[in-house]
């Protein structure tokens, strides 16, 4: 990457002595002004210098800030878990305005790779409205996830007493065979997740070069980041097909795993995908024919012919 011009240095300075080293993670003084804008409105003073410090080190904003605004929510944020993103937080959006349009016979929902618990705790969020016996349940393999799933849980029911959704969060592994019948919902009806999708190739790559920014590499687990088509074929062999689940939506990078999780359910669904609002392909979505969520066809961009 392009070193840093000495006049934009000193610009920076000349606005702001905590300025400088926002410059490196943001290449731009509109960008960095805006960092030092959220630094100065959500931490306290005595801790301005410390937060550009890590910040210079490429360290995420999300992780010195300790939240990321997710939806109509405010979700902790800890190293070591993976910070929500705009694409997740996109999808996740749509499904819980569109399941909570329609009146399902159940509605227990899984969602694996869980994380921070941002998708069951925002899905949860928008289907408050909805019957007493809608369940979410989220699993992850990490323990510092379950952690901070648990915390946010928690930050979330101390302001939304009055959720009728049971929400709850447990360790758990996509690769276990035996993983549906150690889940606290036993008749899933529908499995949402955010599994790590980027080989290893593209995750060495600069993000010049169509790879991942640095920091990401630096600070964000790679636990969380690192796979390719293997993860969905697990989704579905250890997850969907065992539980009976009749929906899913799976966030994907690329369009080869798509075609992976079309090829891997027999002729009694339909796969699609979504894409997101800067177009790239960003969601697997599938249905079982004649069930409730043919409703899920309503997302996709495209339906994929077996």
């Amino acid at each position: 990457m392009p070193r840093l011009s000495g006049k934009l240095v000193r610009h920076a300075r000349r606005v702001s002595p905590f300025l400088p080293p926002l410059l490196p993670a943001n290449r731009d003084i509109n960008r960095a002004l805006l960092e030092l804008k959220w630094i100065k409105e959500e931490l306290p003073r005595r801790s301005w210098v410390s937060a550009v410090n890590r910040r210079l080190e490429l360290e995420p904003l999300q992780y010195i800030l300790g939240s990321q605004p997710f939806g109509d929510l405010s979700i902790i944020c800890r190293n070591g878990v993976l910070i929500p993103r705009w694409e997740t937080e996109e999808w996740c959006t749509k499904l819980g305005n569109l399941l909570s349009e329609k009146e399902f016979t159940s509605l227990d929902i899984v969602d694996a790779c869980t994380g921070s618990g941002c998708v069951p705790i925002l899905l949860g969020h928008k289907l408050v409205t909805k019957s007493a016996s809608t369940k979410i349940c989220g699993f992850d393999v990490s323990v510092e996830a379950i952690t901070l799933a648990q915390d946010n849980l928690t930050l979330y029911k101390s302001s939304h007493m009055d959720s009728s959704c049971e929400v709850s969060f447990q360790r758990g592994d996509i690769t276990d065979l035996s993983l549906v019948p150690k889940l606290h919902i036993q008749n899933i009806t529908l499995v949402t997740a955010n599994p790590p999708y980027i080989p290893l190739q593209d995750y060495r790559k600069s993000v010049l070069r169509n790879g991942v920014e640095r920091s990401v590499r630096l600070h964000e687990p790679e636990l969380a980041l690192i796979g390719s088509t293997e993860p969905y074929q697990q989704l579905i062999k250890n997850l969907v097909i065992p539980s009976g689940a009749e929906g899913f939506v799976f966030e994907v990078g690329y369009f080869n795993q798509i075609q992976t999780v079309c090829q891997s359910l027999d002729e009694n669904w339909v796969v699609g995908y979504m894409n997101d609002s800067a177009n790239r392909v960003r969601c697997a979505v599938g249905w079982k024919l004649n069930t409730d969520f043919e409703i899920l066809a309503r997302l996709c961009d495209k339906v994929l012919l077996k």
